[in-house]
């Protein structure tokens, strides 16, 4: 079951692109250029609503936000404690 926080994104990208209806969880995202160099600032900070987390631009891995199931893992994910 999808987090609330990845439909935010989920909603963003396919706002951004009325001609899809819909988004595979591992379709990559820049591949696909549903994000491209000029939305993908917004993108970050678009997970960054939906998440509460601020996310530090030198340390961002690209590989958490190629796909939804990427950015669900890196960002919405519950945390595990020990």
């Amino acid at each position: 079951m999808a987090s609330a926080g990845i439909d935010q994104v989920r909603d963003w990208i396919l706002a951004k692109h009325p001609e899809r209806e819909s988004i595979e969880p591992d379709e990559n995202l820049i591949e696909s250029r549903l994000v491209d160099s000029l939305s993908f600032v917004e993108l970050v900070y678009t997970i960054e609503g939906a998440s509460g987390v601020e996310i530090d631009f030198d340390t961002i891995q690209m590989q958490d936000l190629q796909t939804l199931s990427s950015i669900e893992k890196a960002f919405f994910a519950p945390v595990r404690l020990p």
